[in-house]
């Protein structure tokens, strides 16, 4: 039965597969699976005619793509992404573009994505650097001496911590990265802030079996970081930032 109305796609996954996907989702639409091609489509109808952008609706989606995931290997697609009809998902995603998903099905088979975050502790860094370095000892102590007085000296002070802190960032980063990318088929990194206390975000992409020496791994690497990097890790994942799907127009 064709259900009239938009057709929001969350992602595709081989129609072989055994998928129960979440119960509502965007919208509080129920989806289904729309099959084609070997191929199916994780779907819902948009009520009306616009979908309304809301946070609750980016959350639904990225349910269901976890939830999906969970089951089985996904292609996500973007947040928002709409076609008119049953007949243009089918058409449009699932004929024109088989060859494209059923290579990027097979490539990301058995895998997942988990995203790691590195960031300083900003008073154990602080104090590293200043022990560290004798430059950044002796103006500090000598803002310290000058009190009111010592405007322009804090001002050096923390350009001498700003540079420290740049340079000793780069380092770290490498290092952690080279600690984690041998365990995984492909990485992501994100761009970091300069001025901020983050050293690394980074997207792996992992062998499902291969998830737990990835976890062992970074908690040993935690551990010889503490405590000046604080770690987060967030996973496993669709594959979102290796794969991101969309309609185009």
């Amino acid at each position: 039965m064709t259900v009239e109305g938009p057709i929001y796609v969350y992602g595709v996954v081989s129609s072989g597969a055994d998928v129960a996907p979440p119960a509502t989702g965007v919208a509080d639409a129920a989806t289904r699976l729309l099959e084609s091609n070997r191929l199916a489509a994780v779907v819902s109808t948009v009520p009306g005619e616009r979908l309304r952008v809301r946070r609750r609706d980016l959350m639904a989606h990225l349910h269901a793509l976890e939830e999906v995931s969970s089951q089985t290997t996904i292609l996500p697609f973007r947040f928002g992404t709409v076609l008119p009809s049953e007949a243009d998902v089918e058409q449009e995603v699932l004929r024109a573009r088989a060859d494209e998903l059923h290579g990027l099905l097979a490539r990301f088979a058995d895998k997942a994505q988990v995203n790691v975050k590195a960031a300083y502790d900003e008073a154990e860094v602080i104090r590293d650097l200043v022990s560290s370095n004798p430059e950044i000892a002796r103006a500090r102590e000598r803002a310290r001496k000058l009190g009111d007085a010592g405007y322009y000296e804090n001002i050096r002070v923390g350009e001498l911590v700003a540079g420290a802190l740049a340079a000793r960032r780069a380092a770290d980063a490498d290092r952690l990265h080279e600690a984690l990318a041998p365990l995984a088929s492909d990485v992501a990194p994100d761009a970091v802030d300069d001025a901020g206390l983050t050293v690394m975000k980074t997207s792996f992409l992992v062998e499902r079996a291969g998830l737990g020496r990835f976890d062992s791994e970074l908690e040993a690497l935690a551990a010889r970081e503490a405590p000046v990097i604080r770690f987060e890790s967030f996973g496993p994942l669709p594959p979102a930032a290796f794969v991101s799907l969309g309609q185009e127009g």
